[in-house]
């Protein structure tokens, strides 16, 4: 088992010289701050990130786009770097110029795109040329940006290259790194019936589940992929999504304005070549359950997903899924669903992890080793030695806490039952 976090790098200063010289030599980085600059590096970077090892959505042109568009807090800029070999692209860099609390632009602090839509802020990067890659687009960032304090990557998948290149040290960085996250995934390059016979009872339940769908009227489940994936169904997928619990919480997608936008973008630019897709399960023609899902290369990733409550005795939830996976195992150009999440309900599915760690890289100088190293240090230590002794019963009152009155969403039982009771006495409303 690997150590849920990992340390502060060594501070001996350690240089890429030679992949640097290389860099002036045979790199060529070219940056873009407008986004009618990004158009003529879309097609490579495509390709690029669908060969990535990662195989995350994240790092999708599309999905850069979308974040930068629609997801920019007050004051924020951005920039975006690429690195080409002999007119090959081999990195790309999106930045985030956020100015710093005290410092102001002047000392602005960088991070890879990434918030609660876009769960990880991984850099892509040609294997191959990974060192060499990075050093160079490093190097781009400091001339655009010289003085800002350093450069956070959010959830950087365990293998990426950038981490081969950060395991030996940047020159005038000093690496820190913090918070290792465990995201689920599924390896679906085998049997379906096979993966199935090890979930215990799951083949029986789902069994039943349908026969007791099938009770309520014609049941069809399909897969909508091209332009009919695209804005139409995602307007189906908010109703869909809001008339249930988090429709009275408030947290549904159609509750925020900027969600919206940053997946009416996806749903736009990856519909019409097929790597934005919907599972739905019909019953009489209507829909009561949706999937959204986002292909990368060989992954499948499970966005988001929503059910007619009216039907949870029949668990839609699982049916859905349960039909997802077994479609990803009958194509064979998936390889993996990652959910890129950590959720309750992908136990039943005895999904397998993967580990996304933080890594803070800090500009090896007085002033920001003065704001920003202490913090980072604090931060890890309370990752490695604090919150691994904190009372679980304390972690599950902290929880309560948090999720205490009116937040706190109603079970499928107790909805219907108060469906049932303003049908009786609509005065109650």
């Amino acid at each position: 088992m690997r150590d849920s976090t990992m340390a502060i790098a060594d501070l001996s200063l350690v240089s890429y010289a030679a992949a640097r010289a290389s860099a002036s030599d045979d790199v060529q980085v070219v940056t873009v701050h407008e986004f009618d600059g990004l158009a003529s590096h879309v097609p490579a970077w495509d390709q690029l990130a669908n060969r990535a090892p990662q195989q995350i959505p994240t790092l999708l042109p599309a999905w850069i786009d979308a974040f930068l568009h629609h997801r920019l807090r007050s004051k924020e800029r951005w920039l975006c770097c690429f690195a080409y070999r002999e007119g090959a692209l081999i990195g790309v860099l999106p930045v985030v110029i956020t100015p710093h609390p005290i410092l102001g632009i002047s000392r602005p602090i960088l991070r890879t795109p990434s918030d609660d839509l876009t769960p990880s802020g991984d850099v892509l990067l040609a294997p191959e040329y990974a060192g060499l890659a990075f050093c160079a687009l490093l190097e781009e960032v400091r001339r655009e940006i010289p003085g800002h304090l350093g450069l956070s990557l959010t959830a950087v998948r365990h293998g990426a290259p950038v981490l081969q290149v950060l395991r030996s040290g940047v020159q005038g960085y000093v690496r820190c790194s913090g918070l290792c996250s465990k995201f689920s995934f599924l390896n679906v390059q085998g049997r379906f019936d096979d993966y199935l016979a090890g979930l215990g009872n799951m083949r029986r339940n789902l069994k039943r589940f349908h026969k007791k769908l099938e009770k309520q009227g014609a049941v069809s489940i399909d897969r909508i992929q091209g332009a009919q994936a695209g804005m139409d169904f995602l307007e189906t997928f908010m109703a869909l999504e809001a008339s249930g619990w988090k429709g009275r919480n408030g947290t549904a997608m159609a509750d925020n304005t900027e969600a919206v936008s940053f997946y009416q973008a996806l749903a736009e630019h990856l519909g019409a070549r097929g790597d934005f897709e919907w599972y739905v399960i019909r019953v009489q023609g209507q829909v009561i359950a949706a999937q959204m899902c986002i292909r990368c290369g060989g992954s499948l990733m499970l966005a988001k997903i929503a059910f007619d409550e009216d039907y949870s005795d029949c668990r839609p939830g699982h049916l859905l899924t349960g039909s997802v996976i077994q479609d990803a195992f009958a194509r064979p150009e998936i390889i993996e669903i990652n959910h890129l999440s950590n959720a309750d309900w992908e136990g039943y599915w005895r999904m397998t992890y993967d580990e996304y760690v933080d890594v803070q890289l800090i500009r090896r100088d007085i002033l920001p080793i003065l704001c920003q190293f202490p913090r980072a240090a604090a931060h890890y230590a309370y990752q490695r030695y604090a919150r691994p002794r904190i009372p679980s019963r304390l972690k599950q009152a902290y929880r309560a806490y948090r999720r205490r009155g009116d937040r706190k969403p109603l079970r499928s039982a107790d909805s219907r039952t108060v469906r049932k009771e303003r049908l009786a006495d609509p005065s109650s409303e």
